[in-house]
């Protein structure tokens, strides 16, 4: 009985062990959807922008062959922490000291979080709060 108690607890001694080292370490590349901090300051660039426009430019063109209607909008929109901040002009404003990730959601995944409204896609900002 004392064996086997012991033995589960170093089982789960080093499975928190693994779970906390794990966590710690920095993600370099997160997927061709997912621009992390660490590749921005690998950049050297001075603007959000610049950071999407240098390592995902895909996220900035437009995705459809239809007009931009005030019910349409063809070009990404930009959220930030899940709130709407506005077109793609916009992440010029962001400090690039505080985002930790910016992500392409496609146009289909965008609709079902956002509203029906974006065709073009959104590019998701996630700051340091």
């Amino acid at each position: 009985m004392w064996r086997r108690a012991s033995l589960l607890l170093i089982c789960l001694g080093s499975m928190a062990c693994a779970a906390a080292t794990s966590s710690v370490r920095p993600v370099t590349s997160a997927g061709r959807n997912v621009i992390t901090a660490a590749e921005i300051v690998t950049s050297h660039v001075h603007s959000v922008y610049q950071a999407v426009l240098q390592l995902r430019p895909e996220f900035l063109k437009s995705r459809t062959s239809m007009p931009s209607t005030p019910f349409n909008e063809t070009r990404s929109m930009v959220y930030v922490d899940g709130v709407p901040f506005g077109p793609v002009e916009s992440l010029r404003q962001i400090p690039l000291d505080i985002v930790r990730t910016i992500k392409y959601i496609r146009a289909t995944e965008a609709n079902i979080r956002y509203g029906g409204v974006h065709t073009g896609g959104v590019i998701e900002v996630t700051t340091n709060k």
